[in-house]
């Protein structure tokens, strides 16, 4: 265990992202309105394998609110910052060549921006930069987690998908309509342009409820008052590239990785609960694979989320 903390002082790409964090904590934190924890994992269904593992740590604030033409606009900034793990299903063994996904993580800092010219429409975007390999410190926190909490071996991280620098820039527009009172379908469309990934796609789905949030997972702001919703929808994806499956655009230097499949979806259930301190989101998802020699049609992984809001 001594050789793995030691491992965290030498992995500079993902130091820099922490010390960027920091700095912006020292002057920044006071004035931020929620702060935020997601933890999306598959092992709540028994399994560990694929899409294994993410964990996001995200704040922002109002910026400013102002009227334009008889709407009101509100500006919001978020800070994220996030961890993704990969593993194949037979994560225990060396021999790569039965492996069924690449070993890979990526760590992240995430800076958005959102726009909303109308309460039921908002527009989105984003830049993304981060670090795979070793810097993402994904092989270290999985086997601690795995000697620590779950008394599990090791997994193996052979020929894992190599040490990088990445960065993606993201668009979205999000919309709500009102069917009825307690009915809402809700809208999404974007895009992704990076090292990491290149994509574009739709979410959209019906909340159910009193919520009148504009994203089931979006924006904590969107719904500070006492209330409750549940959500039934699908994301719709294409992806012209996946640096976790296929590795990189420019070079072929990882050891193991295979074709991406390029049209994913995901069915997606959840329920939230909201107070005038907290918000609680819990969302099943069912996702296709990602590449053909996965072992099943489907992976299945939970997130839950829970909010706290710092200014009420």
């Amino acid at each position: 265990m001594i050789i793995k903390l030691g491992k965290l002082f030498i992995m500079k790409p993902s130091f820099i992202i922490l010390l960027i964090v920091l700095k912006f904590n020292q002057f920044d934190l006071f004035s931020q309105d929620y702060l935020n924890l997601s933890v999306e994992n598959d092992l709540y269904f028994g399994i560990d394998r694929y899409y294994s593992s993410g964990i996001f740590l995200s704040t922002g604030k109002l910026k400013n609110k102002e009227r334009e033409k008889g709407d009101q606009q509100n500006n919001f900034i978020h800070w994220t910052l996030g961890q993704e793990i990969y593993t194949p299903s037979k994560r225990y063994i060396r021999d790569a060549s039965i492996f069924d996904y690449p070993f890979g993580g990526w760590l992240f800092l995430e800076r958005s921006f959102e726009n909303y010219k109308k309460l039921n429409s908002s527009l989105h975007w984003a830049i993304k930069v981060g670090v795979t390999g070793n810097a993402s410190l994904a092989p270290l926190l999985q086997n601690l987690y795995h000697d620590i909490i779950l008394g599990l071996p090791d997994v193996t991280w052979e020929e894992a998908l190599p040490q990088k620098i990445l960065l993606n820039l993201s668009g979205m527009l999000r919309k709500r309509s009102e069917v009825t009172n307690q009915i809402n379908f809700l809208h999404e469309y974007f895009g992704i342009l990076g090292s990491q990934r290149i994509s574009v796609g739709t979410r959209f789905g019906f909340l159910l409820g009193t919520s009148k949030a504009l994203a089931f997972l979006g924006n904590p702001l969107d719904m500070q008052d006492k209330g409750y919703g549940i959500y039934f929808g699908t994301r719709q994806e294409y992806r012209f590239h996946d640096y976790m499956v296929s590795g990189s655009l420019f070079n072929d230097n990882a050891p193991f990785v295979l074709s991406s499949l390029p049209y994913k979806n995901s069915l997606e259930i959840g329920v939230a609960f909201y107070s005038k301190k907290w918000r609680i989101i819990t969302i099943w998802n069912s996702i296709s694979k990602d590449n053909q020699r996965q072992s099943t049609n489907r992976h299945y992984y939970l997130n839950i989320s829970i909010t706290r809001f710092l200014k009420n």
